[in-house]
């Protein structure tokens, strides 16, 4: 890992190892031609259904990158969430994946991605029975009527209107608020439930810029890794090493960071609907002030990949423009002798000199003083 403040090096390559396979050439047409779709026929299986508007303008300036081509991605997002209701380590899998933003609401740019996981396990009313509450890709709106702190102490006439936070996360506030006694850790020891009828937890989450960028060989993936840790997303990695075997199946690079994600429980859910919320609005007002400031900091560090990509699209510039010693020494030799010539016709108006028969002309000359013929 790199020392903060210190970039990693990266490395330019001839073209001979920059060469793109046709496979990948074929794949990223495809992925193209559907990102080109409108908005509004364009469809994927993140809850928000299409690319992130957010990061749109990020996306094309990779695409437009020869070697790379992105298939899925996420600009950042707040949801509130009940976890899925299924038994054993699966359920609990799913729940981590949400919260660290692996693959689930990232947006398929590319639907026939081999290392997309089954977003269906996610979705409302999906196979693993979890449900989204709130989901945005923006900083949490203050809902306030006149403007005034969000979690400003209240009378108990206006709990009711001023539970904002309560209404906007989808825990309504008809829904009964667990009390102490609820969990009370001295009851564990004589009451514990078997599993299956444990409630399920209602998250709270913040989860960062991921993106996922299918590079065209490993020489088209080090430089792009050596950008994104360099930006801040440390945990950015290669997910397979196929290339190392088949050097037409390309690699796919995460990009990704677990120092800005945020999450916490807000309540729990026993049975179909029974909802409580655990916390109080002064909590999630403090919840949502927090979340807000990891959005301002991931659009920072959105913004140094960005600036840090445009270095990797120069260096490549640079490096397909690089050629052998020996094709430049003959390179320049010809560029000498052509100039050489510019400048010969030059002196001669541009007339090309033309060879004389110097023994014929002077057997005339004999001729002609011997006045023969």
């Amino acid at each position: 890992m790199a020392r903060p403040g210190r970039h990693l090096p990266v490395t330019s390559s001839p073209p001979s190892s920059l060469r793109i396979p046709e496979a990948f050439t074929a794949r990223k047409r495809k992925i193209l031609s559907e990102l080109q779709q409108p908005d509004d026929e364009y469809t994927d299986k993140s809850p928000k259904g299409n690319v992130d508007v957010q990061i749109r303008d990020l996306i094309d300036e990779i695409n437009g990158i020869e070697g790379y081509v992105t298939t899925s991605s996420c600009a950042g997002r707040v949801a509130v969430f009940v976890e899925g209701g299924d038994s054993g380590n699966s359920a609990a899998e799913r729940t981590a994946d949400l919260i660290a933003n692996v693959d689930v609401e990232a947006s398929d740019d590319a639907r026939d991605v081999e290392t997309s996981v089954p977003l269906t396990r996610t979705s409302p009313g999906g196979k693993g029975g979890g449900h989204w509450l709130y989901v945005s890709h923006d900083p949490i709106p203050d809902v306030t009527r006149d403007g005034s702190n969000v979690d400003r102490q209240v009378t108990r006439n206006e709990k009711r209107e001023e539970e904002r936070f309560t209404q906007l996360f989808g825990l309504s506030s008809s829904s009964p608020t667990a009390s102490q006694e609820d969990f009370d850790l001295s009851k564990t020891e004589t009451k514990v439930e078997p599993p299956s009828r444990l409630p399920r937890l209602v998250h709270l989450s913040f989860s960062p810029l991921i993106l996922h960028i299918h590079c065209a060989t490993l020489q088209h993936a080090r430089p792009l890794l050596a950008a994104a840790i360099n930006a801040g997303f440390r945990e950015s990695g290669v997910q397979s090493l196929r290339a190392l075997d088949d050097s037409t199946s390309g690699v796919m690079l995460a990009i990704r960071t677990a120092g800005l994600a945020f999450e916490t429980v807000v309540g729990t859910m026993e049975g179909d609907n029974e909802l409580k919320k655990i916390v109080n609005e002064q909590y999630l007002a403090m919840c949502a002030r927090v979340v807000n400031e990891r959005f301002r900091w991931n659009d920072e560090r959105r913004e140094r990949l960005r600036v840090e990509i445009r270095r990797v699209r120069d260096q490549l510039r640079e490096a397909a423009e690089w050629e052998d010693e020996d094709v430049r020494r003959a390179r320049k030799r010809r560029e000498g002798l052509e100039r050489q010539q510019e400048r010969k016709n030059v002196k001669t108006g541009g007339r090309k000199d033309e060879p004389r028969n110097h023994g014929q002309d002077g057997l005339e000359d004999g001729l002609a003083g011997l006045d023969i013929g």
